[in-house]
């Protein structure tokens, strides 16, 4: 079975795939910030996963497969 993205609110998203439990969130900005939680973060940064900034979720996109088809998500909601 396919992992799904979950809507947690109108900008926030949820997905856990391949060992990874990835937060999706639209800053006050306007920007996009993935936090990416797995082992590697769980055993180097104590936990702590620092989110990486994008742009455009057309960028997320390219950078996540798993995340393939959000921009489109968002654009129905």
């Amino acid at each position: 079975m396919a992992n799904s993205i979950q809507m947690l609110s109108d900008s926030k998203f949820h997905l856990k795939a391949r060992g990874n439990d990835f937060t999706l969130e639209k800053g006050a900005n306007g920007k996009w910030y993935m936090t990416v939680m797995n082992a590697a973060v769980e055993a180097y940064n104590n936990g702590f996963a620092m989110p990486k900034e994008f742009d455009t979720l057309e960028q997320v996109e390219q950078a996540y497969k798993s995340w393939k088809g959000i921009s489109q998500l968002v654009n129905l909601n």
